[in-house]
């Protein structure tokens, strides 16, 4: 899955995608949640067994796991770090932080998410990055005035399926509030959907975002729709 989605990665960056149902198969047998709970570090451990919530629990692990395959791809290091080696641990903004690896110059950024039976996780080696994939469900059409302007659903109307347009808007969004405001109380109405232009990968788009206070500044988000998900990436390289 990482291959089939590495168009939609910056050109910096490595994306990855775990199906959480295969994971949750793993955990349902003692060796697995041992093989499992091996590949994290002391710190990461000690985290997830705090977690009493079983969804939480499968989440956090998924979203992990998938974190340290983009990285080891990002690197591309013979042999790849161990998975154990290194932590990834929530900073004072709950953004996934790398702890420094020993002989790389500049620590790589992290984002993950999650949504029903996928995690995914985009690194990037240079400039933060964001990445949100989401679920075409129809409570997005409950709460689309809190995330989508008239002006914004116009400009996707070419899109035939109406949820498909409100959920390539909010992993746009989403993927731009990790990458650029994760500091910030606020949320989408400082962020503005501007162009959408369709690229030769089949299901995929450039989106053309501005964020209030910068109109400026165009940040290029690209979205792919996939089964009935879509994903967005967007780093800092690509709107430096």
């Amino acid at each position: 899955m990482a291959l089939r989605f590495a168009p939609v990665a910056p050109a910096n960056g490595c994306l990855s995608l775990l199906d959480l149902r295969q994971l949750q198969n793993l955990l349902s047998k003692q060796e697995g949640v041992e093989f499992l709970t091996s590949l994290l570090s002391p710190a990461e451990a000690a985290l997830w067994t705090n977690f009493t919530y079983p969804k939480r629990r499968l989440e956090w692990l998924g979203g992990r796991l998938a974190a340290k395959h983009s990285l080891g791809r990002l690197l591309g290091r013979e042999p790849a770090p161990l998975y154990r080696d290194y932590s990834l641990l929530p900073d004072e903004h709950g953004r996934p932080s790398l702890e420094p690896l020993p002989g790389i110059n500049a620590t790589p950024h992290v984002s993950i998410s999650h949504s029903r039976d996928y995690a995914a996780a985009l690194t990037t080696a240079t400039g933060r990055c964001g990445l949100d994939i989401q679920q075409k469900n129809a409570r997005l059409s409950t709460v689309q005035e809190r995330f989508a302007s008239a002006e914004e659903l116009a400009l996707l109307a070419a899109l035939p399926d109406p949820l498909t347009r409100l959920c390539l808007l909010w992993t746009a969004k989403e993927a731009v509030k990790k990458c650029c405001l994760s500091d910030q109380p606020t949320f989408f109405g400082s962020i503005k959907l501007v162009a959408l232009s369709p690229v030769p990968t089949d299901g995929a788009w450039t989106a053309l975002v501005q964020v209030q206070g910068d109109a400026s500044a165009e940040i290029e988000v690209c979205v792919a729709e996939f089964e009935e998900y879509c994903i967005a990436c967007v780093a800092e390289e690509r709107h430096a």
